[in-house]
């Protein structure tokens, strides 16, 4: 399989000058996002696919917490030069849907919303999320599972539900605390010293900072992911679903989610050993990630 490569040259570097400040109207002056949509469509840049075409395969990528739809851009190009075609969205509470507020119900909408505007038609549509984007995936895929093919679920491998363990019940907890009472200023500073300890080094910077971090949400966050019951949702699929984690990570049911799978045949787990939450932007593993999601994707098929 050709590798995806171009991730070998440093991303230009984001001068810490440029984030002023975590308010708003800063966020929209030195953004890279584009305030005048809530989402980009990515056509496939082979000359051989008709980006009319129904029968290309869309990638609905939904983005984690505190970030926003820039956080796959990369990906997204790369597959975009294997043919597919790839939809990029922010959730409610992120980007330039920072002022809606965060709920299971809202993401069910914005996706479903997507869907209807742009993937009418479409019979081949796969739901991609990482962290946040995955949890509450559980339920967007729960609620819209007629509207796909398949799933490729990211970050996810802890249950964080109403049924967790204490040690993920104090972490949520935490989370919830400390995002509700640290300004964005601190958050930010709180992230960037957590990615420096990362070897995550594929663009995770110059796609997910330059946009700016949307924490003014956290506790719904922490609700939402809280709320879900993997578990008792991934029965219900009929459809194949991929899972990406890092060693890292925290994870105790990543085993369990994947022996709930009804396509046991097509549905796999892949653990980066050494990767960490951010193994998705790591250099070391993107090939072989979107590798192995254009495989799963043929695997899927029409």
């Amino acid at each position: 399989m050709i590798p995806f490569g171009q991730h070998n040259e440093a991303p230009p570097p984001i001068e810490k000058s440029s984030i002023k400040s975590y308010c708003k109207t800063c966020f929209m002056e030195v953004s890279i996002l584009d305030y005048s949509k809530t989402y980009d469509t990515i056509e496939p840049s082979t000359p051989s696919v008709d980006p009319l075409d129904k029968s290309v395969v869309t990638l609905i990528w939904v983005h984690g917490g505190g970030s926003s739809r820039a956080m796959f851009l990369p990906h997204a190009n790369a597959l975009a030069q294997k043919g597919y075609r790839s939809i990029l969205i922010d959730l409610p509470g992120h980007g330039t849907l920072v002022d809606k507020t965060l709920t299971l119900d809202s993401c069910v909408e914005t996706v479903k919303h997507i869907l209807d505007q742009e993937c009418s038609g479409h019979k081949q549509i796969i739901y991609c999320g990482a962290s946040l984007g995955a949890y509450i995936g559980f339920h967007i895929l729960g609620q819209l599972k007629d509207h796909f093919a398949a799933a490729v679920l990211l970050d996810c491998g802890q249950n964080v539900g109403s049924d967790c363990s204490l040690k993920a019940r104090l972490g949520i907890w935490f989370l919830r605390k400390l995002s509700g009472k640290m300004s964005n200023k601190e958050l930010m500073g709180a992230m960037m010293g957590t990615v420096k300890k990362s070897q995550a080094d594929y663009h995770l910077v110059e796609c997910c900072y330059a946009s700016g971090m949307f924490f003014q949400q956290g506790p719904a966050q922490c609700d939402c992911m809280h709320s879900v019951a993997p578990a008792d949702i991934i029965q219900t699929f009929d459809f194949p679903v991929l899972f990406f984690n890092g060693s890292e990570d925290y994870r105790d049911s990543e085993d369990k989610w994947l022996a709930l799978c009804k396509d046991s045949e097509r549905s796999s787990l892949k653990v980066y050993e050494g990767g960490d939450h951010f193994f998705c932007h790591d250099s070391r593993f993107v090939d072989d990630m979107l590798c192995r999601i254009e495989k799963f994707i043929q695997e899927v098929g029409p």
